[in-house]
């Protein structure tokens, strides 16, 4: 997956011509302006006239709805050979969503008076099929909408949860400092200390991993933003695991070189500890399997891998790879921690993919921007 698109030779090869007869579509593309949109970036808001309908040559295009309480609802998707913006265009009312691009989009914008005019000029069986493909896609979206809807509310839920636990969770995590705190003051000997290091940054691992998900659950993901050396950064992730790692059986290889990168420290263990428990859960015990950690700077951005010797993520899931409540052969997992991982690279202004082979493994790259 996450192949580069085929390039069209002509922008009739667009799918959305496949409707119109061949000197119908030549005359329909020549009406066509061609426009770049760079990643985050709003194309049309709810409301906005429908002046245009949108042919997706390049990128990734999300289409929103907030509702009435402004909670953002993901309609659809629209990438390489979809198009959008259609229905307004046809019955001549405002938009009815908002769409914002994910990442560069480049994109032909066919205007609604040459378009109409066209279509008027076709014959019946253009329009039927126009028609009936409008009408799927709003099944398709209406079926979304539901489940968005319903996802919603389970988040909801668990932003509850997480905060009542968050609560919870001061009285004994508070216990257990003074605890250590007293345990390192009357045996101060190095075995002691690191043990007691090791339990209070994991107390503060507990709480964080709450109040991110609380976070999560309200939509907001706060960063303190830092310079980190990445090379650091795995050093730290890997002595939070060094009893896993060793009890798993798993060797794991570090590739980096002292890039710096402007994040928040914290947030990004969060984010490569959700790679690390995934890979090692589906490498299982006992397969003296591999995960290997690498960085480097790649066309202006900082990129991370994760790749791992498992047996690969199952295809059914690869859709929904980064929505919550995406699980495939876990116990017990809730299908929130690739969720939570995209929302804080998300946040730092990066993006996430990933690639996976039945028996090959599975490699999640992560591109984040190098500010000074």
């Amino acid at each position: 997956m996450n192949r580069r698109p085929r390039r069209m030779k002509s922008l009739t090869e667009h799918r959305f011509f496949r409707y119109f007869p061949p000197e119908h579509a030549e005359r329909l593309a020549k009406t066509a302006h061609l426009v770049t949109f760079p990643p985050r970036r709003v194309i049309f808001e709810e409301d906005d006239p429908s002046d245009v309908i949108y042919l997706v040559l390049s990128g990734r295009v999300e289409l929103i709805k907030r509702s009435s309480g402004e909670q953002v609802l993901t309609l659809a998707y629209a990438s390489d050979n979809d198009y959008f913006g259609e229905l307004g265009v046809l019955d001549g009312s405002g938009r009815s969503a908002s769409a914002q691009t994910l990442t560069e989009v480049t994109a032909a914008t066919l205007p609604r008076k040459p378009f109409l005019d066209v279509l008027s000029r076709c014959p019946w069986e253009t329009t039927m099929g126009l028609f009936m493909n409008v009408i799927e896609n709003l099944r398709v979206t209406n079926s979304r909408f539901v489940q968005e809807r319903i996802r919603k509310e389970k988040i909801t839920l668990i932003g509850e949860m997480a905060n009542s636990i968050l609560h919870d969770f001061k009285s004994p995590v508070t216990s257990i400092q003074l605890a250590v705190g007293a345990i390192s003051k009357h045996h101060d000997n190095d075995a002691t200390r690191q043990a007691c290091d090791v339990i209070m940054r994991q107390l503060r691992r507990m709480s964080s991993m709450v109040q991110e998900v609380l976070e999560f659950a309200r939509g907001d993901t706060r960063l303190d933003l830092r310079p980190v050396v990445i090379r650091e950064l795995f050093s730290d992730l890997l002595s939070l695991n060094v009893d896993t790692l060793r009890q798993a059986g798993i060797t794991v290889q570090v590739r980096t070189t002292n890039l710096t990168v402007v994040l928040d420290h914290h947030r990004m263990i969060r984010v490569l500890q959700n790679l690390l428990t995934n890979a090692v859960e589906a490498i299982g015990p006992g397969r003296n399997g591999s995960i290997t950690f690498s960085a480097r700077r790649r066309r202006g951005a900082c990129e991370i891998s994760v790749h791992d010797s498992g047996p690969g993520i199952p295809k059914v899931i690869w859709g929904t790879m980064f929505q919550p409540f995406t699980t495939h052969g876990k116990k017990g997992g809730t299908g929130l921690g690739l969720a939570i991982t995209k929302g804080i690279i998300d946040a730092h202004g990066g993006e996430i993919t990933f690639e996976s082979r039945r028996a090959a493994g599975t490699t999640f790259r992560i591109r984040l921007p190098l500010k000074a």
